[in-house]
């Protein structure tokens, strides 16, 4: 009986909060949309400005001398370094490949060309 009763409780609850919900019209805001209809502009909402804020600009003085160097020491001594290296072993793997390829295309254009010679 406890869980039946529970039920029909939740029940009339959730019927309750449907009707209430059926009888309560929802207001519509306008924030971005003009509407044409002299009702509807009713609904919509003024735009709001943001304050004036006032930043203190901070002129830098004189850039020191160990600010540079740090900037400097970050800095790799040539700009493509780090792609150089990067690439570096890729490029030796390719390097490898090519050559093996010419080999063998060379010793297939030799097959090739002993067998077009007729035999002394």
């Amino acid at each position: 009986r406890g869980m039946s009763e529970t039920a029909e409780e939740r029940k009339k609850r959730l019927q309750a909060l449907r009707e209430g919900a059926q009888k309560q019209e929802k207001e519509l805001k306008f924030r971005n949309y003009l509407p044409r209809d002299e009702e509807l502009q009713a609904g919509q909402i003024k735009a709001r400005v943001a304050p004036e804020i006032d930043v203190p600009v901070v002129e830098p003085d004189a850039p020191d001398a160990e600010d540079e160097d740090a900037v400097v020491n970050v800095m790799p001594a040539k700009a493509n370094a780090d792609l150089k290296r990067d690439v570096e072993r890729k490029l030796e793997k390719l390097e490898r490949k090519t050559q093996r390829a010419m080999i063998e295309l060379t010793r297939e254009e030799d097959a090739r060309r002993m067998a077009e010679q007729p035999h002394k």
